[in-house]
């Protein structure tokens, strides 16, 4: 063992990161400015003959609150994959030798996607769209385009944020599904390796014959 590396795991811990977690802090930054950027528009409401409708509004604060709760789902995701990054690792491991897939990284890389850079690329966008935003919303209040020209700019902002959101929350879902998937095939192996052992036991053997289906049970008669 390698004194070294194991005092300074003693002393403070493995200390996993992502560099990903810092891009999500970014976004959620500059997401949060954007919201505030939203709440300094004027509402179009009598006396005034200018302004912005409360409806667009709140589909703005709706959509920038949506973006906002995404990257926070993207916190909580990536710290759970940090925490869980040896189980990943024994687990890829582990259905690798139970495929015959050999030296094969496709599980691991699959599993563990999001802490290694798979979604930096949409989080930078959800920012580039905020700070266009951001940017949009100066311009009217300086008076440098009117009200019908920011609502298609920011109705155009607004519909690039989905598919960005859906892109990030499709990985989490891939790699949920792929992690429920290696663990489903290790305990069926396991279980496998379980029943052919028990199928040698007389008394264990006259039970299962009674419990298993036929299929199952036919392959253990053949043995």
């Amino acid at each position: 063992m390698n004194t070294n590396i194991y005092n300074i795991i003693k002393e403070r811990g493995l200390g996993l990161q992502s560099p990903t977690l810092n891009i999500i802090t970014d976004t959620t930054s500059e997401l949060t400015k954007a919201l505030a950027s939203v709440r300094r528009l004027p509402v179009i409401a009598p006396p005034l003959a200018t302004g912005i409708p409360q409806s667009f509004i709140n589909n703005m604060t709706a959509s920038l609150a949506s973006a906002t709760a995404c990257t926070s789902q993207s916190a909580i995701h990536i710290q759970d994959n940090l925490k869980n990054i040896f189980t990943s690792i024994v687990q890829s491991s582990m259905v690798n030798n139970i495929e015959s897939l050999d030296q094969s990284c496709a599980n691991l890389t699959n599993l563990t996607g999001s802490i290694t850079g798979e979604i930096d690329d949409f989080l930078i966008s959800i920012k580039h769209v905020a700070t266009q935003q951001i940017k949009r919303i100066e311009d009217y209040l300086k008076g440098l385009i009117n009200d019908v020209d920011l609502q298609s700019y920011l109705n155009d902002l607004i519909a690039q944020l989905e598919p960005l959101k859906k892109s990030i929350l499709d990985v989490f879902d891939k790699e949920t599904a792929l992690f429920l998937d290696l663990k489903n095939k290790i305990e069926s192996s396991s279980l496998a390796k379980s029943l052919e052992a028990l199928w040698s036991n007389p008394c264990a053997q006259m039970l299962l014959d009674h419990t298993l289906p036929d299929d199952l049970k036919g392959l253990l008669h053949g043995q």
